[in-house]
Parts: C-alpha cells; sequence; structure tokens
C-alpha cells in the first residue's frame, strides 16, 4: 500500500512539473503578435487597468479602443456579406487581436475584446477590456436586483455581462458600466440623475470630476463625477488611498523590469504582479 502511494505521489510530482513546462499560450504567440500583446498589457498597467490587476478596484477597465473598417451600410443585405473583401487589412486585424486577446488569460485575470453597439460609417468600435472575473461575480451578486432584469445571474460570465450591458436601453448601459469600472453608487446614481434631467430639460447638468492618479497621467483616466461644487466622500478618500498604495507599489515593481535600454518587460512584470496579488 506505501508503494502504491509513493508511486501516486511521484506521479503527481511529473504531472505538477510537466505542466508547469507547458508554454503558455502567449508563449505560443509569433513575435509580431507578441508585440501586439506586450503593447496591450502596457497600456493596461500603465493606465487604469492596474487597478483591476492590483487593489482590486475596477471589475474591468479599458485597455484600447479599436476603429476598424469591417461594416457596411445594410448589415441585413446578404449582398454586402459575399461582397466583402475577407482579405481586407481590417478584418484582418479584428482576426489578429482576437487571436491576442483569447492568448491573454491569468486565471481570475483576463482580457476580453467587445464590439460596441456604436459605429461611425463604416468604421465598426471594438474595446479591448481587462476584468478580474471574481470582481465581476461579487458585484453581480452585490447588484442581483438590477442584474436580474437582463438574465444576469451571480456566476455570469464577465463577457456575457459586458455584451448584454452593450446593447440594453442607454440608462441601464451606463449604470452598468459605471458599476463595472470601480465608480461608488453615488457617482453612478448622480451621473444617471443628470443624463435623465438632461433629456427631460435638454441641459446640460454641471459637475466636478474626482481624478486619481495613474501611472500615464495624474488625469483623465480612473476619473467619474460629482455634483458641482461639493466635496468628495469619504468613499472618494479610500479609493484615492488605497489606488495611490497600489501605483506607489507598481513603481517600484516596474523599475525590476526595466532593460538596459530603459524598456520594460512588461509581461513578466504583469506576471509578477499576479503573483503578489494572490499571496
Amino acid at each position: 500500500m506505501k508503494k502504491k502511494t509513493h508511486a501516486l505521489a511521484i506521479l503527481l510530482i511529473v504531472l505538477m512539473a510537466s505542466c508547469s513546462l507547458r508554454k503558455s499560450d502567449y508563449a505560443r504567440l509569433s513575435a509580431s503578435d507578441k508585440k501586439v500583446a506586450d503593447s496591450l498589457i502596457k497600456s493596461a498597467l500603465e493606465n487604469e487597468g492596474l487597478f483591476t490587476i492590483t487593489g482590486r478596484l475596477k471589475p474591468i477597465s479599458s485597455v484600447r479602443t479599436l476603429g476598424l473598417k469591417i461594416m457596411n451600410d445594410d448589415t441585413t443585405n446578404t449582398k454586402n456579406w459575399t461582397s466583402f473583401d475577407t482579405t481586407s487589412a481590417d478584418l484582418k486585424k479584428l482576426q489578429q487581436y482576437q487571436h491576442i486577446v483569447n492568448s491573454l488569460h491569468f486565471g481570475d485575470l483576463n482580457f476580453m475584446m467587445n464590439p460596441y453597439d456604436m459605429h461611425l460609417g463604416a468604421r465598426r468600435i471594438l474595446q479591448i477590456t481587462i476584468y478580474r472575473k471574481s470582481l465581476m461575480d461579487s458585484l453581480v451578486r452585490a447588484k442581483q436586483a438590477f442584474y436580474a432584469q437582463f438574465g444576469i445571474a451571480a456566476g455570469s460570465k464577465p463577457e456575457l455581462v459586458v455584451s448584454t450591458t452593450e446593447y440594453e436601453e442607454r440608462l441601464n448601459r451606463l449604470r452598468s458600466y459605471g458599476y463595472m469600472f470601480g465608480y461608488p453608487d453615488h457617482a453612478v446614481d448622480f451621473f444617471i440623475d443628470a443624463a435623465k434631467s438632461s433629456d427631460q430639460t435638454g441641459k446640460h447638468v454641471e459637475r466636478d470630476f474626482f481624478q486619481i492618479p495613474v501611472y500615464s497621467s495624474n488625469v483623465g483616466h480612473f476619473v467619474y463625477a460629482i455634483p458641482k461644487g461639493t466635496k468628495p466622500r469619504t468613499v472618494d478618500s479610500v479609493i484615492y488611498k488605497k489606488a495611490a498604495v497600489q501605483l506607489a507599489n507598481y513603481k517600484k515593481e516596474r523599475k525590476k523590469f526595466e532593460r538596459k535600454d530603459s524598456s520594460v518587460n512588461y509581461y513578466k512584470l504583469l506576471r509578477k504582479l499576479i503573483r503578489n496579488d494572490e499571496r
């Protein structure tokens, strides 16, 4: 019996070793695709995506917006489908980005790409985001009364939540995105009430903006609206201070992954931050 147990233990060790040696999807990317993947990781880390990756402040964060010429005037016309140039540069770019995004998955933390309902002429707008599955699930649980209306329950895949949000009624869309982007309830409520007021009166509701610094800039990234002339609330200060701690930690870790030419190995930096977060 002891021999069998010993043999089983050895087998498990071998299997675990083989799994750890198995190449990740990222490692299988071509050199050109890795370059794009690294640029996406950099964009996430140096902007608001940092607070999805560390600190658990934002269930999702924007990474990059694409505008691709893949639309037709009438998408229901089958002639447009059959005449579409399947070798077009923009279609190839769409396929490339989807392949790359599919390779960027790290357990609880993943990248995804979803098309916006909005389009500009022939350009379909697509958004690449990074999300933390556990935070998305916690959000849906906390706001179940809101999300249940759209057929979303705890355990729903983040891709489903985002896609459903995008094609929902405008105010519901804004509210859901506000929650997913990590804005506090009072800011989300204000934004929705201001939108309703503008719809009814045609007048813009004045507002101030609460800015939370990221590595690339002190303004314009992790930001949300609050009523004009009001002071930030306690919850705003808590978010700000938590983000400041995460940003300071990021700056320290980033230096460790700088190369001699001042470039940064963002993939290895991301993996290190993920390991730190899991401790």
